[in-house]
């Protein structure tokens, strides 16, 4: 079971990534209208997202649910508080070109800390599947 669920969010993930390379791709070349547009869009996805995973934790049956709902919660708050800051210190600057910068330079964090995001789900997958595996054989060895 836990191999055809995590297959299935593999494949969301794949799907994902490629949207988000294709989405970056657009952006560079885009123009500004239509790159709002895309933004808007984005947007409403992450929101909508959001709160079916919200939704989705608030049904679980495990005690741990709680446990993940408070963690992506508080990630969630420090990427919205390092986004203000940013945005903060971009209304005191008077360098567009610094303030451009200092975007490009958040979006590149938040993309290593998804890839970090991504290597921490494999190696979580692979501990259930290899927890699965000692299971079935009943003899507590690793498998």
């Amino acid at each position: 079971m836990a191999h055809e669920i995590l297959s299935v969010k593999l494949c969301e993930l794949e799907d994902r990534f490629a949207r988000l390379s294709g989405r970056i791709h657009l952006s560079e070349t885009a123009g500004p209208e239509r790159l709002r547009r895309e933004m808007r869009s984005l947007r409403s996805e992450c929101d909508a997202t959001e709160l079916a995973l919200a939704s989705k934790l608030r049904r679980s049956r495990t005690g741990v649910a709680s446990v993940l709902a408070d963690a992506y919660a508080e990630v969630e708050r420090s990427v919205q508080r390092a986004q203000a800051a940013v945005e903060a210190q971009a209304m005191r600057s008077a360098d567009p070109d610094a303030v451009a910068e200092e975007k490009i330079l958040l979006a590149e964090y938040a993309l290593d800390f998804a890839l970090q995001g991504a290597d921490r789900a494999l190696l979580l997958a692979m501990e259930a599947i290899d927890a699965q595996h000692t299971g079935q054989r009943g003899d507590g060895q690793p498998s």
